[in-house]
């Protein structure tokens, strides 16, 4: 499959981070939101992030599928970065988790992160 570098979305992505802002990408399915966050964390690696700063949660996938409301979801974000310094994650189609804007904003407040997030179009804006 070939990957086509989309700069201009990179750059405004660059441009904002480690910012107190949540970078949120939105588009329809299958348009590239989700491989605009991989380049965004090969940027970061090859800026010289260690990769355990560097966190992804694609939660369509099953490893998720108990994952449903923000309380859960917080927990289990604030467990898996336990003892991160400064991590950067990136939440990959987040519409499913009821309530996660509040979760995200919490993670936001309570920790010295940079965040990222995905969804489509139809479901994250409602």
């Amino acid at each position: 499959m070939d990957i086509v570098r989309r700069s201009r979305y990179l750059d405004r992505l660059i441009a904002f981070q480690d910012t107190d802002l949540i970078k949120i990408v939105t588009g329809i399915r299958r348009c590239g939101k989700s491989t605009l966050l991989d380049m965004m964390r090969d940027y970061l690696a090859q800026q010289g992030v260690p990769a355990e700063r560097l966190l992804t949660f694609k939660m369509e996938s099953l490893e998720y599928t108990g994952i449903t409301d923000y309380l859960t979801f917080y927990r289990m974000v604030r467990e898996r970065i336990d003892g991160i310094d400064h991590p950067y994650l990136f939440f990959d189609e987040l519409q499913n988790v009821e309530g996660w804007e509040k979760a995200v904003n919490s993670l936001r407040v309570d920790l010295p992160c940079d965040i990222y997030v995905t969804g489509s179009n139809a479901f994250l804006l409602i």
